[in-house]
């Protein structure tokens, strides 16, 4: 029975060449924007599916809950950095134990020379996870100074060349080590924990920081994983953890405080944005998964609900096949199922396009969000499994109406002919709404994006961000070095030196109190002629005095919003503490903003930094080429530092590089959607208005015969779709305005309000192409001949 379901379904599709091929691409690239969906939710699925379970059986990661000084509850999957040796030789049940953490370092052989992100890890982390290594050695790491490289870093340093047992300098806070090269990694998932790109030995860190092991301090830490022997002991070994919350607490200047430390099983996902802190790569968060999860979706029901209504309006010409069917025994079951059979192979087909489709579209989406992931790196049964679910769902969305619409028709009524089918109903009226409306939320999102990177590249952030760009030193004698270098040079006018600049992640959260009141906010250490150099305006008081000792060791500059925040009637000389030493308030700053997430209430401190302490040189310009000025700073690095990467960036960059990638990267996804809406949208209404017109033949005929004019016809015929598409532009205008304003709030603090001229300009488009469409097809049928019109009825 089946062969003759597929048989006929073959049959109808191979008459209906067009409409296949234009079903098939359309859903085919909704097919394919769906696999980039699952791209994003694959690599959360499969997260840390690289290691074996019966390897990573009984390995648990430490998350640390702490409260904050106002209050709030954290956590944070790193914990001090003495806690896991301490635990694994005091607490029976912990079989072994490994540290993980990270921090910048340069890597030098030869004349090659950059700025890394380097890892650390104690000898027992290859033994608690199997990383497998394309060269070398893992009993290497037993050395201390051993290195283990990924395949792209060794191919950096060395070329083609074997890299095992090559030496290679690493410098790392302002101290240089010899390591040796001891293994290769091959090639790991983006979705694993552990992103090494150069891993040493944990002693190194310790060393190059001078931390003691035994320390407890919040500002070094890592975080912790241990091996249990048994893995049901899991909550017995977390409360007695509970004495290390004591110990770290027993610390006067902690500004937060320890509550407890948990144990999870490896496996579970801790979501990226759930902790504070994690020296783990984490699962990409929850809002990304749901925004591209529900651009799948609006697509996919875009897609299917234009085939439900292209269906529909075929199902026109076979009323008496259905019929003739129905009167030799057929069930109304059977003819749903033929619709629904013929629903799935034309759904397949758009699969199978969609797979191809996707070879060109997941890259480029990888490329746009710096993803080095694809399809490639999925597992091949969960990509089946997904493929298998989307027919399912597609199927069932695309084909159960027409299937149940068109198997429950009379067969006396299908084989008179026409009577039974109507240009439309109340169900193909509501999915094109559906599909209208989606047009315009993704075109509204498409503008709204457009017009907000205008609007945030002209904010005002309350200082000379134009004009500036940075230099990463390290240490006093680097940056005077430097900095007597650049004085000579005309078109640089002010320089100045700093711990943490200006921008969006820069600033270190401290605990301050006054008098009574205490409260977190963000501290910037700087160097002296800071303001000046960055155009940060004194409203009140004084800026840093270089070489006052009183300065150093007690001042502190605030802006505006803290005054404000913190009701300062008169705030100069106001004692403030911050980690217990008092300071006093010796100048006021303009208020102003360090990034784009942050709120216009939003408050600084900054406080005088040591010399010894600067890790960014800032540099005011007066050359309207800051990219020359870069260039030529840069050649004056490489004559005095031969051996040490330049690193540089504009501070416009600083500050917009997010939202660029966001901005420019939504708008091309909310366009490309919008176009492929449009056209799916337009073959939907346009089957529709010509189903309209195949039903009225007669009456224009008629009509024109009685005098009536084309431009009449149209505007009587065009009634139910002007409504159909004004009823769209309403819903998908008001949709679009508070979902488009939703995401603009979670991505951004400082972002354009959306207008309702942008609505109401959204809305009208889609409904100046939808009547296009429409009209357009009833043209052709109001200019023909009504007496060859009338005859063919």
């Amino acid at each position: 029975m089946f062969s003759n379901y597929l048989k006929i379904a073959l049959r109808h599709l191979s008459r209906n060449k067009i409409y296949v091929l234009i079903n098939t691409l359309g859903m085919g690239i909704a097919m394919a924007c769906c696999m980039t969906s699952y791209l994003l939710i694959a690599y959360n699925i499969e997260f840390d599916q690289y290691f074996k379970k019966e390897s990573i059986h009984g390995i648990v990661k430490v998350i640390h809950h702490y409260t904050t000084s106002d209050g709030h509850e954290k956590r944070e999957l790193t914990s001090p950095i003495g806690l896991a040796p301490r635990a694994a030789q005091e607490i029976a049940g912990i079989a072994a134990y490994t540290r993980f953490c990270n921090e910048g370092g340069i890597l030098s052989f030869g004349e090659n020379a950059f700025q890394e992100n380097l890892r650390f890890a104690d000898a027992s982390f290859f033994q608690l996870f199997d990383m497998k290594l394309a060269k070398g050695s893992v009993k290497s790491f037993n050395n201390l100074q051993s290195i283990i490289l990924s395949g792209p870093m060794a191919i950096k340093y060395f070329g083609g060349e074997d890299p095992i047992g090559k030496i290679i300098t690493v410098e790392l806070n302002g101290k240089r080590y010899q390591a040796t090269v001891g293994g290769v990694l091959e090639k790991i998932p983006l979705n694993v924990s552990f992103h090494i790109d150069a891993l040493l030995r944990i002693e190194t860190y310790l060393n190059a920081n001078e931390i003691d092991p035994d320390r407890w301090d919040s500002n070094w830490s890592a975080t912790a994983l241990f091996k249990l022997s048994d893995h049901k002991q899991r909550s017995s070994i977390s409360r007695q953890m509970d004495k290390y919350v004591r110990l770290n607490n027993g610390n006067e200047k902690k500004e937060s405080r320890s509550v407890s430390f948990e144990l999870v099983p490896f496996l579970q996902p801790v979501i990226n944005g759930e902790v504070e802190q994690s020296d783990l790569r984490l699962p990409i968060p929850t809002i990304a998964l749901f925004i591209f999860g529900t651009l799948g979706l609006i697509i996919l029901l875009i897609a299917c609900f234009n085939l439900t209504n292209t269906t529909m309006a075929l199902a026109g010409k076979r009323q008496k096949e259905i019929g003739v069917r129905k009167v030799i025994g057929s069930g109304r079951i059977q003819i749903a199922y033929q619709f629904l059979i013929e629903m799935i192979i034309t759904i397949s087909l758009a699969i199978g396009a969609g797979v191809l489709m996707a070879q060109l579209i997941v890259p480029q989406f990888a490329l746009m969000w710096r993803l080095q992931f694809g399809l490639n790196d999925l597992s091949g049964i969960n990509f089946v499994v997904a493929l298998v679910l989307l027919l399912f769902i597609a199927s069932l969305l695309a084909g159960i109406y027409p299937a149940l619409a068109n198997s429950k028709l009379s067969p006396i009524i299908l084989l008179k002919g026409n009577k039974g089918v109507h240009g439309t109903n109340p169900m193909t009226r509501s999915l094109l709404v559906i599909q209208f409306s989606l047009s315009v939320i993704v075109l509204l999102a498409g503008i709204v994006f457009t017009q907000n990177a205008s609007y945030q590249k002209t904010l005002d952030m309350g200082y000379d961000k134009e004009n500036l760009l940075t230099v990463s030193v390290q240490g006093e004698q680097e940056f005077n070095q430097f900095k007597n270098t650049l004085e000579s040079n005309a078109k640089i006018e002010l320089i100045a030196g700093a711990e943490n600049h200006i921008g969006p992640y820069a600033r270190q959260y401290r605990t301050v109190r006054i008098d009574t009141a205490s409260f977190k906010t963000g501290v910037y250490n700087i160097g002296v002629n800071y303001f000046e150099t960055i155009g940060l305006d004194f409203i009140k008081g004084r800026d840093f005095m270089e070489g006052s000792q009183t300065d150093n060791e007690t001042a502190i500059v605030v802006d505006e919003n803290f005054v404000l925040n913190h009701h300062l009637t008169n705030p100069i000389d106001v004692r403030i503490f911050f980690e217990e030493k008092p300071y006093r308030i010796i100048g006021i700053v303009k208020s102003h903003l360090s990034g784009l997430k942050q709120h216009d209430g939003s408050e600084h401190v900054y406080r005088l930094s040591q010399p010894a302490q600067y890790s960014t040189m800032v540099i005011r310009a007066t050359s309207d080429d800051l990219l020359s000025v870069r260039s030529e700073v840069e050649k004056e690095w490489k004559k005095l530092f031969s051996g040490k990467p330049f690193q540089s960036v504009l501070q416009e960059e600083i500050v917009f590089e997010e939202a660029n990638g966001y901005n420019t990267n939504l708008k091309q996804i909310f366009f490309f959607l919008t176009v492929l809406g449009c056209l799916l949208s337009i073959s939907g209404i346009y089957a529709m208005t010509s189903l309209n017109v195949q039903r009225r033949t007669k009456e224009i005929g008629v009509r024109k015969v009685l005098g009536g004019s084309v431009a009449a016809i149209i505007q009587l015929l065009n009634k139910d779709f002007a409504i159909i598409l004004a009823l769209a532009a309403l819903i998908g205008g008001t949709s679009g305005y508070f979902l488009t304003s939703a995401l603009l709030a979670n991505l951004y603090a400082q972002h354009m309000i959306i207008g309702w001229g942008t609505v109401i300009l959204s809305g009208l488009i889609i409904f100046v192409i939808g009547i296009l469409t429409t009209s357009a097809t009833i043209f052709k049928a109001a200019t023909a001949n009504p007496t060859h019109t009338l005859r063919s009825e």
